[in-house]
């Protein structure tokens, strides 16, 4: 392990159909029926227009913003996907080579990688620092790493949001499918040496995990996002120790977390 740059969780966020919130999940307050993701959040524009996705990925967002007291319109924020818009994408491809008919320049628009950022930080006013990324299994790792270094340049809170659309069957087969996730943390500068009323993480590094990751429903377990929620839940539960950011298939990347009473 190489020395890491020390940050705390200052807020979480989460939607998944069965569990809409964080607090849900944290609770096991599942939902009577699957839920999509309202956009709630976003002007009524924007959330017209905006996927699955990009709704949850929203959702995420403003759940571990407002529980950071991040200030929307300044606060920094990382997205990252596998895919990302992958189902908008396809069928522009359809469109375009089956159909024979010209897509529209706003539907091209939103199916850019970086479409949910885009959208949120113009929903927002936001004129801090936005980016997307994509890394496969290894996105987690990368937006934490990402953040990392953002937070010590800048000295501010930054939220890492990840997530995926349900798996396009075009592309996946059956039994590698995902269902639809997002999460989100908020990350911050710690505030001193003797900082210990707080969860602090340390990393992405490569190292061999201390900490078994949730138990999940496969479908769940297979989202190329899934090493976040891990994250996550090693934090809700106050687990002290290293998790690994990917479920075997990924780099290897994992993160250490240290709790107060962990």
């Amino acid at each position: 392990m190489t020395a890491s740059m020390e940050v705390r969780v200052a807020g979480m966020g989460l939607f998944m159909p069965d569990f809409p919130t964080a607090a849900d999940w944290h609770a096991q307050r599942r939902s009577a029926e699957p839920q999509l993701p309202s956009g709630s959040r976003l002007d009524r524009r924007a959330r017209g227009r905006s996927s699955v996705l990009t709704k949850a990925l929203a959702e995420a967002y403003f759940e571990a913003a407002d529980a950071a007291s991040v200030e929307l319109g300044e606060g920094s924020a990382v997205f990252g996907s596998a895919l990302g818009e992958v189902g908008t994408m396809l069928g522009l491809l359809n469109q375009m080579w089956r159909d024979r008919e010209e897509p529209s320049p706003m539907a091209f628009a939103l199916s850019v990688h970086n479409a949910a950022s885009g959208v949120v930080s113009i929903a927002t006013k936001n004129r801090g620092f936005t980016t997307s990324l994509g890394a496969d299994h290894d996105t987690p790792a990368m937006a934490l790493m990402e953040a990392i270094g953002l937070i010590a340049e800048r000295g501010e809170p930054v939220v890492v949001v990840c997530g995926e659309e349900p798996t396009p069957t075009a592309l996946v087969p059956d039994d590698e499918s995902w269902e639809l996730a997002a999460m989100a943390i908020a990350l911050a500068p710690t505030r001193g040496d003797n900082e210990t009323d707080c969860v602090r993480l340390r990393g992405p590094f490569k190292a061999s995990a201390t900490l078994v990751g949730s138990d999940l429903r496969a479908a769940v377990a297979r989202n190329p996002q899934v090493g976040l929620l891990d994250l996550i839940c090693a934090v809700e539960a106050g687990r002290s120790g290293t998790i690994a950011l990917d479920r075997g298939r990924g780099g290897g990347w994992c993160m250490e977390v240290l709790c107060p009473d962990g």
